[in-house]
């Protein structure tokens, strides 16, 4: 029998309490507490969803096909003034959606089935004058029509890998069917039927051998089902039913690892969620938005999906939601070492391993500035001018300092630092503190907004590394929120006036946009993040309390995640979402404290648990 050192290839350690050097899955001995400890990385416990970006065009009863970061949307039934039944084709890259080339037969309750935004077939719906049997296919750029279905019909279940596989079963022709074909590519081919006639189906499925039909609607008096039908090439069996039977419910995932998702009990729209494991229904975190008819899509697992469109009962929606499934990575907040120097409205640059924060609140340590090695700080080379409400941004060797107060006033100095000294430079072109800061070093980077005297900014500068120049303003004057990423990619969320704003902003090197809000308005929040893509922002002041919460962006929309330890604003901060870092401010007093954060954290536990 081999030894945990022949295994692993080291001893097991002693250590005198928690190793903080220790890898995932490695043992160590606790000689304080004598016991055998190993870690692993804390994982969720739960899915959920989130908003992300809106499709181009509002609608529902649409067709999809593809993955939840190169999915497709096509067809449908959309609103005024755009003609109800669409033919419209937008693709999806896990961001954003973009219009790409129309379907050649505008038609609704259109099923798909592919493994991408560049390889699916569209079959079957309903258009003028009825049902249809037409099939297209996509090769990323067009629709091409290729033989047709053998039965015309609507409100189906279809699924499938490419564009050469896939399977459509039941729906509506004047009556409920439950008629199942196969797609090889080229032809349609009539197999076994379904168990059950039914309508408004979802479905779920990578190859035209293997998936599930779920829910639906049966023939009058029209009752709603909950059945669940596995088709496994040959024959459909069934299996366990969902747990709330529903119809028109979005549905993707495999055979053995599916989801179904919103829907209606007619009248009422849903957005109960339900995760497949190959053998029972499982309900899971509801929708943000209840609705039926919307495209779902991800033909790989019950993990990750894309929720699309649909309608909540008045109206067509463009509204689409992103899920993530359970046992994704926890992130949080670790205790680092602490600055040297307790103080607050102070800025930052840099990584968690290799910081920069400098200037500061009481004046007397205004001009401090001090380094990160990612264990301690050490004090380095004094900014010329001391001040506080400082902006701040570059990495650790290369960074710049803007604005502030220095009593008896706002200033309009600007400094830029070499890895050893501050060097005066050309001044902002306003005098002002709790200005906004995104870049990438000492001869690239942006201040925007910030707090005049009286009053706000909404001015843009751009900084080449010897002028400040105006660009194009804020949508809206505020200061003192958090900031983060480039000068052509940057974000600015939080702030004031209003007393605080949740307003966020994007920069894409010409204009800023504004985008989804902040959960939670707040001011003397700390950011960080590598473009206006990504971010996090974290602490600050709402007022009141003083705020640890910290919010994720993922280009579309904030959602909370772990709380920092010591809630605090008018901190220093940097780092990207994986990871970030905050240094000092205040809680109602000066800290020093200084945390970081991981996106992915560990669990302790002891061989005795």
């Amino acid at each position: 029998m081999a030894t945990y050192k022949e295994d692993v290839g080291t001893a097991v350690t002693n250590y005198a309490g928690n190793s903080p050097s220790v890898v995932e899955g490695e043992l160590w001995y606790d000689s304080t507490n004598k016991d055998f400890k190993y870690q692993y990385t804390a994982l969720t416990a739960a899915g959920s969803w989130r908003a992300a970006n809106s499709l181009g065009t509002a609608r529902y009863y649409t067709g999809s096909a593809g993955l939840y970061t190169s999915g497709l949307v096509f067809g449908g039934e959309a609103n005024p003034p755009t003609p109800a039944i669409s033919g419209a084709t937008e693709t999806y890259n896990g961001t954003n959606w973009t219009e790409v080339n129309d379907l050649n037969t505008v038609r609704y309750a259109v099923k798909g089935a592919g493994a991408s935004s560049t390889s699916a077939v569209a079959f079957g719906g309903s258009a003028s004058p009825g049902n249809q049997s037409v099939t297209e296919s996509w090769n990323g750029s067009n629709w091409t029509e290729v033989n047709d279905m053998n039965t015309a019909r609507r409100y189906f279940g279809g699924f499938g890998a490419a564009n050469d596989s896939a399977i459509a079963a039941g729906g509506y022709t004047t009556t409920n069917v439950t008629v199942t074909e196969s797609w090889n590519g080229t032809n349609w081919t009539e197999v076994n039927d379904m168990n059950t006639a039914r309508r408004g189906v979802s479905n779920a499925g990578q190859s035209n051998t293997a998936g599930l039909i779920i829910g639906g609607q049966t023939n009058p008096p029209s009752t709603l089902v909950a059945l669940t039908e596995s088709w496994n090439g040959t024959n459909w069996t069934e299996v366990n039913d969902i747990n709330t039977a529903r119809g028109y419910a979005g549905g993707n995932g495999t055979q053995t690892s599916a989801l179904i998702y919103g829907g209606t009990t007619i009248p009422t729209r849903r957005g109960e969620t339900e995760s497949w494991n190959g053998t029972n229904w499982t309900e899971e975190a509801d929708l943000s938005t209840n609705r039926d008819g919307g495209a779902g899509f991800n033909n790989t697992n019950n993990s990750n999906a894309v929720y699309a469109g649909g309608h909540n009962g008045t109206t067509k929606l463009a509204t689409t939601e992103e899920w993530t499934g359970a046992g994704q990575p926890v992130g949080a907040w670790s205790t680092g070492g602490s600055l040297n120097q307790a103080r607050n409205n102070l800025a930052g640059a840099g990584t968690t391993t290799a910081a920069l924060a400098f200037g500061g609140e009481p004046i007397s340590y205004g001009a401090l500035t001090e380094s990160y090695d990612g264990s301690s700080w050490t004090e380095l080379n004094d900014l010329n001018t001391a001040r506080f409400g400082i902006g701040g941004t570059g990495v650790q060797t290369s960074a710049v300092a803007a604005g502030g107060e220095a009593p008896p006033g706002f200033v309009t100095s600007a400094e830029i630092w070499n890895g050893t000294n501050w060097t005066a430079v050309n001044s902002l072109n306003e005098p002002k503190r709790f200005v906004g800061m995104s870049g990438v070093s000492n001869t690239s980077a942006l201040v925007f907004g910030g707090q005049l005297s009286p009053g706000a900014s909404a001015n843009t500068e751009l900084w080449n590394g010897t002028n400040w120049t105006e660009v194009n303003n804020l949508n809206a004057a505020k200061f003192i929120g958090g900031s983060s990423g480039t000068q052509t990619s940057a974000l600015f969320y939080g702030g004031a006036p209003g007393p605080v704003t949740a307003s966020n902003e994007s920069w894409n090197g010409t204009n800023w946009t504004e985008l989804s809000d902040l959960n939670t308005a707040r001011e003397g929040n700390g950011g960080a993040g590598a473009d206006n893509t990504t971010a996090l922002s974290f602490g600050g002041n709402q007022p009141p309390p003083v705020s640890g919460r910290t919010e994720d962006w993922n280009g579309a929309s904030w959602v909370e995640v772990a709380d920092l330890s010591t809630s605090r604003t008018k901190m220093a901060s940097g780092g990207t979402v994986s990871a970030a870092w905050a240094a000092g401010g205040t809680t109602g007093s000066d800290t020093a404290v200084t945390e970081e954060w991981s996106s992915s954290s560990n669990v302790v536990k002891t061989l005795t648990d």
